[in-house]
């Protein structure tokens, strides 16, 4: 499905053009003026201090905290979490100016027809189940089940919740009379086919939840039984639009709260983001009783960066909240465990309890590193020392991914006393570890990091001054590129800009802040807007030949520190080859006394 590419460009460029971003951005953040920058808190994370800035004449709005940026598009794509395409068209109807046609192919066609059908089915099957529950006398049994547990009409009428009757053909037999045939209802999961011929339904007296995506549309549904048989849940099977591992149950009810409350919790299954919402607490989703995954993560991470794991506080609860955990700080969420006690779920928990206990909970909610160390101490005899052995061998490998010497120092003292260990003895074991993790590693790497990373700063800095340079003055571009080639500039996203510069200008492309948001990465359009935002382009123009002197002398650092390392390795090797690394860096060295 796609546009003619120049009515399209045609269409993009007038509405960008037509666009206003101080008028947009203003209408959803207050904004304050400040030298040639408007500032405002970031509406994609909680702060107090504004870090958001937005520079109206060139187009681009940033936050240093968040590092969130872009143009007027890419703003709406984020705060009404939509794609870069429907922004535009969001903005395009707000202008009242026509969208154009879509050209579509047969195949977009028929997967389009496709998908509406299955749409539409999905809401046929949850009024059905939703009516039963409240229209019939087979909902009876589910709504006193729903009504034991604490669940009242609002809450039924907010989730949409429904019953299937008992019987083996009761949905099959009302949907075939009203012209849906068995092939449709069996590739949504709700009947299935009999060995011996024939269907049956999928849901029998079961409580139905129905689960929706981001645009609260259904794509499935789950059954949770009211009496002792099993499965205790089951849920559809996966369809063309039901995927349990992009799915998260309540996003569409919860995503407002998550970004009002800069946070999400995330609880193992629906019946518990239910028990919760219908307890005050809005900002919940549930996993639907699968591992959490990435793609769950980054779902997420567009309305908060903040997940607070709340599962069971059983065995398996708790080996899915270390895997959860592993996930999320992966994708550099910023993670926590609520913890249940008394081995309760969260719905049992709040039901017994009230929403002020929960609160509480999250309050005194665990960051990675004490989690981990909760986990350790409930699950290991650290009387023992076999105990201890493995509980140090646990914790080293968190323990050592903290960066900060304070909190690390302060942590060593906690995990010693917690364990019953000495304290040096705790300390050297870190230290044998981080060496093990970096035995391949020659003795200088450490401080030879330490001395590239200085550098870092700086490159940085002079980087992103010759990219708003170039970005204002295009001209410029063969010049820098003949004193400091692109791979010199160790930015990898600034590297990614300059080739981007120098494909457009060099093809005569137009290049703004729609085109660079149409052929750069969500990472290097970022930190592109960054390089226009961070600084109006009104430095004295000598500056130019200064960074790009900064620029090549973090380089030849590095590739200096490289070959130092190289020549290292191969002396301790005895390969004779180390000669010629010797050869390179007294080169290097030379280049770098005359650049000074």
């Amino acid at each position: 499905m796609m546009f003619d590419n120049t009515v399209y460009n045609d269409f993009v460029e007038k509405v960008a053009a037509s666009s206003d971003i101080l008028k947009v951005i203003a209408s959803y953040v207050p904004l304050k003026k400040r030298g040639h920058n408007y500032w405002g808190c970031c509406p994609f994370h909680r702060e107090n201090t504004p870090s958001f800035s937005v520079v109206p004449d060139e187009g681009f709005f940033y936050c240093f905290g968040c590092h969130k940026g872009g143009n007027v598009f890419k703003f709406l794509s984020l705060i009404e979490n939509i794609s870069y395409g429907d922004a535009i068209k969001l903005q395009a109807e707000r202008l009242n100016i026509p969208i154009p046609h879509k050209k579509r192919s047969e195949a977009d066609l028929k997967r389009e027809t496709e998908l509406n059908s299955l749409y539409q089915l999905h809401d046929m099957a949850q009024t059905f189940f939703h009516n039963c529950l409240t229209k019939t006398n087979y909902g009876k049994a589910g709504l006193i089940y729903l009504k034991n547990r604490g669940i009242d009409n609002a809450v039924i009428e907010k989730f949409h919740l429904g019953f299937a009757p008992p019987g083996w053909d009761k949905l099959s037999t009302a949907f075939i009379k009203r012209g849906i045939s068995e092939s449709l209802l069996l590739k949504i999961g709700l009947i299935g086919k009999k060995k011996s011929g024939g269907y049956y339904d999928r849901f029998r007296e079961r409580v139905i939840i129905p689960i929706k995506d981001e645009k609260s549309r259904t794509v499935g549904f789950g059954g949770r039984v009211i009496g002792a048989e099993e499965p205790k849940y089951l849920n559809s099977p996966e369809t063309l639009l039901f995927n349990k591992r992009q799915l998260l149950f309540g996003l569409n009810e919860a995503k407002r709260a998550i970004r009002e409350q800069d946070y999400a919790i995330i609880v193992e299954g629906y019946m518990d983001a239910i028990s919760l919402s219908s307890h005050g607490i809005n900002n919940v989703v549930a996993s639907l009783g699968t591992a959490f995954t990435a793609e769950q993560c980054k779902k997420i991470a567009r309305y908060s960066p903040n997940i607070y794991f709340c599962y069971d506080s059983d065995s398996a609860g708790q080996t899915a909240t270390i895997r959860a955990l592993s996930i999320a700080r992966a994708h550099n969420a910023n993670a926590r465990v609520i913890h249940i006690p008394d081995g309760k779920d969260p719905d049992e928990f709040i039901r017994k309890h009230d929403p002020a206990a929960f609160k509480k909970l999250i309050a005194n909610s665990l960051n990675f590193i004490d989690f981990h160390l909760h986990y350790i101490m409930q699950t290991t005899d650290c009387t023992t020392l076999e105990g201890k052995v493995k509980a140090v061998s646990f914790i080293l490998p968190i323990l050592a991914s903290v960066d900060n010497l304070v909190e690390s120092n302060g942590y060593i003292i906690k995990i010693s006393q917690e364990l019953g260990i000495n304290e040096t003895d705790m300390r050297n074991e870190l230290q044998k570890y981080r060496h093990s993790k970096n035995r391949f590693e020659p003795a200088a790497a450490v401080s030879g990091r330490q001395f590239a990373n200085k550098t870092d700063d700086a490159a940085t800095k002079a980087e992103r001054y010759v990219i708003n340079k170039i970005w204002h003055e295009p001209g410029l571009l063969d010049y820098v590129l003949a004193a400091v080639p692109a791979e010199e500039f160790h930015d990898t996203a600034h590297r990614t800009i300059l080739l981007f510069m120098d494909n457009q200008i060099k093809q005569n492309h137009i290049m703004n802040n729609v085109t660079a948001s149409e052929n750069l990465s969500d990472e290097a359009y970022a930190e592109l807007s960054r390089c226009i935002v961070e600084q109006k382009n009104d430095a004295e123009s000598n500056l130019l030949d200064d960074y790009l002197k900064s620029i090549h002398l973090s380089f030849l650092k590095k590739s200096y520190l490289k070959h130092s390392l190289k020549a290292d390795e191969l002396e301790r090797k005895g390969d004779d080859r180390f000669q010629q690394e010797l050869i390179e860096i007294q080169r290097i060295r030379k280049e770098m006394d005359g650049a000074n």
